[in-house]
């Protein structure tokens, strides 16, 4: 049964920041949309910083596939005190199916939207990753052969392993690197930006 409500997850958002930095992790130190930059809403993306309405459209647009998407919300970026993109997208969404957001759920949005949904609360508040989990999870149940809705979730998967054990973050990674049974629907380079940093894990390894 599909599940989340959209307007708990944006509320958790609001939670207090801790006051460590982890700008060198698995989320924030992965700019695969480098990839990408000849795609003019990621040009956007990481110019302003912000989603705007035009972001929107093309994250829900079926006509967008789910690596453009995927590498605009990585330009978007994080920010130290969190960002409220995921916000602002859940608002998009809302007036999208005319539906209030305390109404708006799952159910209503196509798996590309829970995916972008899902991803902006992880980048939006990296300190807390777990919040965007039962989306990303629900997301890859629906497109379970994505390399890149799979890598995604992995890198949220390897956040949350990264303050206990660095060998397990790059594990996760590596599990779906060995998963023969993926779309390569991420562009090699961008592929490649992932393993770079996240191969850094692996000597943790014994």
């Amino acid at each position: 049964m599909k599940k989340a409500l959209i307007t708990v997850l944006v509320v958790k958002l609001l939670f207090v920041f801790p006051g460590i930095s982890q700008a060198d992790s698995p989320i924030t130190a992965t700019d695969f949309y480098e990839a990408y930059k000849d795609v003019k809403m990621v040009q956007r993306a990481h110019l302003e910083g912000v989603m705007g309405v035009e972001i929107a459209e093309f994250l829900s647009s079926p006509e967008n596939p789910i690596d453009l998407k995927a590498a605009v919300i990585n330009a978007l970026s994080w920010r130290f005190e969190g960002k409220n993109n995921a916000e602002f997208y859940t608002y998009y969404l809302g007036l999208l199916y005319h539906m209030s957001i305390t109404e708006l759920d799952t159910d209503f949005l196509s798996a590309d939207e829970i995916f972008c949904l899902g991803y902006l609360v992880a980048m939006d508040n990296y300190f807390h990753p777990e919040n965007a989990m039962s989306l990303l999870e629900e997301a890859h149940k629906l497109m379970e052969k994505s390399f890149t809705v799979s890598i995604v979730l992995a890198l949220v998967k390897a956040q949350m392993a990264f303050e206990q054990d660095w060998c397990e973050a790059w594990k996760i990674i590596e599990n779906v690197l060995r998963n023969t049974d993926l779309k390569q629907d991420l562009r090699p380079e961008a592929k490649k930006i992932i393993v770079n940093y996240m191969i850094l894990y692996r000597e943790y390894c014994k």
